[in-house]
């Protein structure tokens, strides 16, 4: 009995076809990626100072006295002081593409934990607008309250029950 033997693998124009195809599928993915990743940095550092903001008044009220909290380096790293002596620090994230504003460069939380003052810090990116300027990039906010709540919200969120709302 003789058999056949036929040829397997792929030709060139199927190689072609699905390189091209894979080829439109990553440039399609292209644009929420790089969106993604800037927000992935944006979470970082306004987490990074929620997270100072939160040891700061957990050390006011632990040692019984003022400490500040002060950005540094451009908004993207932070210090804690009690007078003039450093207790903790964050150094900068290298978080290319994010802005930080705010009216304050210096929080301070008195013995009880409290502000004199409501204070918001905004964390965006330098590149693209905020969703709620109608851009396409979600920027985040922390607000400390003058009673020394500190939180994290996203001022695109328009929902009432959304507890993400600023």
């Amino acid at each position: 009995m003789h058999r056949l033997h036929t040829n397997q693998g792929f030709t060139l124009i199927e190689l072609m076809v699905g390189l091209a195809l894979t080829v439109f599928l990553l440039l399609m993915a292209m644009p929420s990626a790089s969106i993604y990743i800037l927000d992935s940095k944006i979470r970082t550092v306004a987490q990074a100072y929620y997270d100072g903001a939160q040891l700061a008044r957990a050390e006011a009220l632990r040692r019984n006295t003022n400490v500040v909290l002060g950005l540094t380096d451009s908004g993207l790293g932070w210090r804690l002081m009690v007078g003039d002596t450093p207790i903790a620090s964050k150094p900068a994230e290298s978080a290319t593409a994010v802005t930080v504003e705010t009216e304050q460069e210096t929080v301070t939380f008195d013995s009880l934990g409290r502000t004199s003052e409501a204070i918001a810090v905004n964390f965006k990116s330098s590149n693209a607008a905020c969703l709620e300027d109608s851009g396409s990039q979600r920027c985040l906010r922390v607000v400390i309250s003058p009673g020394g709540q500190v939180r994290l919200c996203d001022p695109s969120i328009t929902d009432e029950g959304d507890n993400r709302q600023c």
